[in-house]
């Protein structure tokens, strides 16, 4: 009988050179070839139809999980012995869905490899039925997908737990009845063709349609039905996988009608939206910004370059503006356009970047139309410098005449004097102004005066002027004639706007006026610098605390990376080397057995050090950054965490992950990992508490993740003093964990234990790591 031949996998040459070593020690057998990684392993394996293959789990390309599936799938008289050094409850499920035959830890390579071959070689039947059957039984038991069996008249022979679940029979309601148990009336034909598909030996992939569950309700499924043969290759029946999508199909129309409303907003709106590329190609225009540009249709426009319908002199600012918008900057833009019929149009664009499915980003833009605002404020602008002129005109005429002039109201009230009117007379403004001008000073002494200008004032504000010659008094007391006029000031329209008093100079006032002027702008300047001189020590404060919690965030980050990486060196060298060493001192045990069994106690120690150094290096690395937690999502590496720490510590631990919980992006899952193993590591240490509860869990578009334990608790002046950030190096690390990802932490304590509620967004966006510069640092 020839030897049976067996393909080494494995992406380390020095594990593959020691599984040859041992795979010599026998002539039944011989390696027929050796694979780096998965899909090196797929090709060799049509080529050489190897008996058995050996194949680790993690490697490059395509990892020996699939590997093994595909090669089942295509050559079923291959097998598969999978060997690993990953979570062994881990790595025997993973062996059973992809149709291996066994599981062989690296680690006890030495022990276990050899009399496995020999029993697969063996041929024990019942042996092999047995592992099949429980295999396939694996398979089926530890499927989320509701897997059904039925021979060619559609009879149903097999019912998992997902069937159950999904449709809501019994396994014993639903074997023995016909697959139309499930069907839906109108869709019995498809059932029809299906079965003639099978008996032509076709297989249907991913066929989507509906349902009937027991309680009368439809749902969405795709279907994957295979025909299922006898030993000598008949088909006797067929095997169908479905896979429950209507929440799938759901989500889809909610896109779909989210899109449509997003569609309606932006076409109905008033302001220009546009989409423009980084090249400044113009991606989308609504019909809005297409009337603005005095275009007909999308077709005169879009594809073309936007840049051609920017003013000349504003088309570099724009072509630096969309840079940096596409760049990942929001900012805000105003320039001309000329459209295409020539007309020129003032824009105020308000601008975001816009992420594309390919991972490109483009400027996303709403832009409003305001040339009749910039006309009116040139409008505004115009008559403001007019008036100032005139005013201007004024004061030079008011304060360069030779008589004393004033401003009274229609009322009589002094509002303004010329400094010749108060030099000479020796008073200040505020002796005269803001009093009716017939109790001013210069007329104190003289009360026929008064009387007259009283009595004048309510004719001049009917436009009727008085003149007449008066007594006044200087400031010392000296007795004055005055010529004085009272004239009424009116607009065009001939209303009374004012009362003109004229008579002689009041230098002394407008001196006093002016020293107040300058002593106020002098206070305002001083006033105004201070201001600029705290804002500017402001923002180095503001500035310092960014630059300190961005390096607080970039350490955390390049922490993860150093865990990963040294992680990743224990795994890939340590641990490889240590798999030699064990394989190694296996065949020295064996040789020691037949030709020095003195030194066999001494080897058998070596051995067992061997395999604890293995495990804990393992442990090592799983600790600093568990490979789970790449290969399998957050669940399985909270699981695996939470048992570890349990053996450990004696923490009785609850956790509460659901098992279809999902993926999460990479920095998400680091995050919430890190701050359940940084909890729980408070908790041991610190809390004093027994137990320990974790649920982490998706709601409201985010992961929350619940921390509890049972412990002393804290004071409220502590848990005061470590939210407000004055101590607890472990909360705050937890806070910058979760800052770049727009999480929030908050922390609860009092006698009955304390508790830590994270939660955290999922949505994409670019105010993550990327956008604090973690990408290009690391």
């Amino acid at each position: 009988m020839d030897p049976r031949k067996i393909l080494i996998v494995d992406d380390h040459e020095a594990v593959r050179k020691s599984i040859r070593s041992l795979l010599s020690l026998s002539s039944e057998w011989t390696v027929c070839g050796e694979a780096g990684d998965g899909l090196e392993a797929l090709e060799k394996a049509r080529r050489l139809l190897p008996d058995l293959v050996l194949m680790d789990v993690s490697m490059p390309r395509m990892n020996g999980v699939e590997a093994a599936r595909r090669i089942r799938g295509e050559m079923p008289g291959v097998e598969v012995i999978v060997i690993s050094q990953n979570d062994p409850d881990l790595v025997s499920r993973q062996a059973a869905y992809a149709g291996a035959r066994s599981y062989i830890p690296k680690a006890e390579l030495g022990k276990r490899l050899l009399p496995t071959i020999e029993e697969f070689i063996s041929g024990n039947p019942e042996n092999n039925r047995a592992q099949a059957s429980d295999l396939l039984a694996a398979i089926v038991d530890s499927s989320d997908d509701a897997i059904v069996s039925k021979n060619l008249d559609g009879i149903i022979t097999s019912w998992n737990k997902s069937a159950e679940r999904i449709f809501g029979y019994s396994a014993s309601e639903a074997i023995g009845k016909n697959i139309t148990l499930i069907i839906p009336l109108d869709r019995r034909s498809e059932e029809t063709d299906i079965i003639n598909r099978l008996r032509r030996g076709e297989r249907v992939d991913h066929f989507q349609t509906v349902r009937r569950r027991k309680d009368g309700t439809m749902l969405d499924v795709s279907l994957t039905i295979s025909p299922v043969r006898d030993a000598s290759g008949k088909i006797i029946g067929a095997s169908k996988v479905a896979r429950d999508i209507t929440a799938q199909k759901r989500s889809e129309q909610a896109l779909r009608e989210s899109e449509e409303r997003f569609r309606a907003i932006v076409e109905t709106t008033p302001e220009c939206v546009k989409l423009v590329a980084r090249d400044g190609t113009l991606l989308h225009m609504n019909s809005s910004g297409l009337r603005t540009i005095c275009a007909v249709s999308g077709d005169q426009a879009i594809g073309s370059s936007v840049y051609d319908l920017i003013a000349p002199e504003h088309r570099e600012q724009f072509r630096a503006f969309n840079e940096s918008v596409c760049a990942g900057n929001r900012g805000s833009l105003e320039f001309d356009i000329i459209g295409l019929t020539g007309q020129r149009r003032h824009m105020e664009s308000h601008s975001a970047p816009l992420r594309n499915p390919d991972g490109s980003i483009s400027q996303l833009a709403v832009a409003r139309d305001v040339t009749e605002r910039k006309r009116a404020e040139q409008r505004e602008r115009q008559i403001v410098a007019e008036t100032v002129a005139a005013t201007a005109k004024f004061r030079a005429v008011f304060e360069q005449t030779t008589q004393f002039a004033g401003i009274m109201t229609n009322e009589g009230v002094l509002i303004d004097a010329n400094k010749l009117s108060l030099e000479a007379c020796g008073y200040r403004a505020e002796e005269v102004l803001g009093k009716p001008f017939w109790e001013a000073a210069w007329w104190r002494d003289f009360p026929e005066s008064q009387a007259n200008i009283r009595s004048a004032v309510a004719p001049a504000a009917r436009g009727i002027p008085y003149r007449e010659t008066i007594h006044y008094s200087l400031s010392d007391g000296t007795p004055r004639l005055l010529d004085f006029a009272l004239y009424p000031i009116v607009d065009d329209a001939g209303n009374v706007l004012f009362l003109h008093p004229t008579g002689i100079d009041i230098t002394e006032m407008k001196r006093t006026e002016e020293n107040y002027r300058k002593l106020a702008q002098s206070l305002e300047e001083e006033v105004q610098a201070r201001t600029r001189q705290l804002e500017n020590r402001s923002a180095e404060v503001l500035r310092q605390s960014e630059l300190l919690r961005l390096f607080s965030q970039r350490l955390l980050h390049a922490q993860d990376a150093e865990r990963r990486h040294v992680a990743r060196e224990l795994h890939d060298s340590a641990g490889q080397t240590l798999t030699v060493l064990g394989m190694n001192v296996a065949q020295f045990i064996q040789k020691a057995k037949r030709h020095a069994p003195e030194l066999l106690d001494d080897a058998e120690q070596i051995d067992n050090m061997v395999q604890q150094l293995h495990r804990e290096i393992r442990t090592t690395s799983y600790l600093l950054h568990p490979p789970l937690l790449d290969e399998s999502g957050l669940f399985s590496a909270l699981h695996w965490y939470v048992q570890g720490l349990r053996e450990r510590s004696g923490l009785d631990i609850t956790l509460d992950v659901a098992e279809q919980f999902g993926r999460l992006p990479r920095d998400l899952e680091i995050a919430i990992f890190r701050l359940v193993q940084e909890s729980l590591t408070n908790i041991h240490r610190h809390s004093n508490s027994k137990t320990a509860s974790i649920r982490v869990a998706r709601e409201n578009g985010g992961v929350v993740a619940d921390i509890r334990d049972q412990g002393s608790g804290m004071s409220a002046e502590k848990l005061a003093e470590i939210q407000s950030g004055s101590s607890g190096l472990g909360i705050r690390g937890m806070r910058e964990r979760l800052r770049p990802l727009h999480g929030t932490l908050r922390m609860e304590s009092d006698h009955n234990g304390t508790r830590i509620i994270a939660t955290i967004p999922t949505e994409p966006s670019l105010t993550g790591l990327e956008e604090l510069g973690f990408k290009a640092a690391v």
